[in-house]
């Protein structure tokens, strides 16, 4: 978790919004409307994603930052693939109230699972071709969908 919030403290340093020792400066204002918590550290890894997704894209409108574009690499799961199971794979997290799996292991379970590939944790993806990515992608929105339902 001191990842995050480094991660978080440094995009929010280079847009103008901490103020040094002050908890009620720009960032910590929008860490509490994104999450309702007044601290960084008490983040979640789901909360602290998201606002560091909301970071960046204040860092990307101003021309801070240009995102890294995934390479596809021929045969296997495409940019657009990989964002669409990151993003899955977050929703899944939101909504499971079982904190002590972050989104990395989840996914590398989801795809050990759907497709029989023991992936590394911190790259749960790497070894996933485009076809068993867009099998990948239908297991998690019947998994999200499941999920949705539980929760409601």
């Amino acid at each position: 978790m001191k990842e995050h919030t480094r991660r978080l403290y440094a995009a929010a340093s280079v847009l103008g919004l901490v103020e040094r020792g002050s908890l009620d400066d720009n960032f910590h204002i929008l860490v509490h409307r994104m999450t309702g918590k007044y601290h960084v550290s008490d983040l979640t890894e789901t909360e602290a994603g998201k606002v560091e997704a909301e970071l960046n894209r204040m860092l990307v409108s101003q021309g801070l930052y240009k995102p890294k574009q995934r390479e596809d690499i021929p045969d296997m799961m495409t940019g657009k693939q990989q964002a669409k199971a990151w993003a899955m794979a977050y929703q899944l997290a939101e909504l499971d109230s079982n904190t002590k799996v972050d989104v990395k292991q989840r996914l590398a379970g989801v795809v050990r699972k759907t497709l029989g590939i023991t992936a590394p944790p911190d790259n749960p993806l790497k070894w996933v071709r485009k076809n068993d990515g867009i099998r990948l992608i239908e297991a998690l929105k019947k998994i999200l969908a499941h999920a949705k339902k539980n929760k409601k």
